[in-house]
């Protein structure tokens, strides 16, 4: 940092209306303040981001016996984007050759529409991701959250990725907040995964369940809305041929419920502290009991289990938790709740 003493000085008066600061001092590349604020704690937050912002840095608040202690950085220097890209293209590639890691071969390409149909997968799946990060991203700076751009993982296994995350490089100062970055992401990726497989329904054959593959894709409520809304329901024994819209659509909506599990710091987790704040635990741990559960009908929920114990039950406070959410958030929190119960596929997988 460019002489502290000067920066010091210069961020003493920008904040000085806010707060009353009674310690300034320099620490590991940080300003560091012990303040109490003057009037309510998170408009006074909010102002000080903004001010910090424009002048080139981020803060970051923890509690203090005394107020609190306000921890003031330059901001970084924006690189460009290479990892991000480079994952992202990687990604594309792993999604397009998804069937290579099974079936150790690419006759998938030499059959006739095969490369169409990977692309067509491969981009709609794309799409619902790209939704669902971006959700979260231009929310959370709308509400002056430090993020990152979303880094997309891609992976060997059936659909080619393990999804992406985004690093949130700043605190979250209240629970309205911390609802409406978390529901962004999935209502905007529940939406283009809904039309996705609208598409794929519409346009998809009706056959035998017999003549189907040996293993079958669990089904959602929604899933049977749309088959009902779409092509008027299914006859007894029949079922909707495979195809990579529906494909797509159906992950779409896998990971938009994965995600809404309301656990520790998955996005149900963020929505549900927001919404009920320290019951947030009590909640999560009836539903690993129903996740462990329903692990003897598909074991793939004692796998969840297992890293709901490694990462942890509980969501951590916010700055400001006696802050109330918005209106808005609260309409959010209540949206990202249903679609989690229209979503929710108890046994993903069905094997013949």
């Amino acid at each position: 940092m460019r002489n502290p003493e000067q920066v010091s000085k210069q961020i003493y008066y920008q904040l000085a209306d806010l707060f009353d600061i009674s310690a300034i001092y320099y620490h590991d590349g940080r300003i560091i303040l012990k303040a109490r604020p003057y009037f309510a704690r998170d408009e006074a937050l909010g102002i000080m981001q903004r001010r910090l912002k424009q002048a080139g840095y981020e803060g970051a608040v923890k509690e203090d016996p005394g107020g609190l202690l306000i921890g003031i950085r330059e901001i970084a220097t924006r690189k460009f984007p290479y990892v991000n890209i480079i994952l992202f293209a990687a990604t594309l590639v792993t999604m397009f050759f998804a069937p290579l890691f099974f079936e150790f071969n690419l006759n998938f390409l030499r059959r006739p529409g095969g490369v169409m149909e990977r692309v067509e997968f491969t981009v709609a799946l794309i799409l619902i991701l790209l939704f669902h990060e971006f959700g979260h991203y231009l929310v959370g700076r709308r509400r002056g959250v430090l993020m990152s751009l979303p880094y997309f993982i891609p992976a060997p296994n059936i659909v080619g990725t393990f999804g992406a995350v985004i690093k949130s490089r700043s605190p979250f100062t209240n629970r309205r907040d911390l609802i409406e970055v978390g529901a962004a992401g999935p209502i905007a990726g529940f939406v283009i995964a809904t039309i996705v497989l609208t598409i794929g329904l519409w346009h998809a054959k009706i056959i035998p369940v017999e003549m189907d593959h040996s293993m079958r894709l669990g089904d959602s409520l929604l899933i049977k809305i749309l088959a009902q809304l779409v092509r008027g329901g299914l006859p007894q024994g029949y079922d909707f041929a495979f195809s990579p819209a529906i494909f797509a659509g159906w992950v779409g909506l896998l990971v938009t419920m994965l995600n809404l599990l309301p656990i520790g710091q998955l996005d149900g987790g963020h929505i549900l502290y927001g919404m009920v704040g320290k019951y947030q635990g009590i909640v999560a741990k009836i539903f690993l009991i129903f996740m462990l559960v329903l692990g003897f009908k598909w074991p793939g929920w004692w796998i969840f289990g297992a890293f709901v114990f490694i990462f942890g039950l509980r969501h951590p406070p916010t700055f400001n938790d006696a802050l109330p959410p918005s209106p808005t958030a609260k309409l959010m929190g209540y949206a990202s709740l249903v679609i989690f119960i229209i979503s929710f596929i108890p046994v993903p997988f069905i094997v013949k």
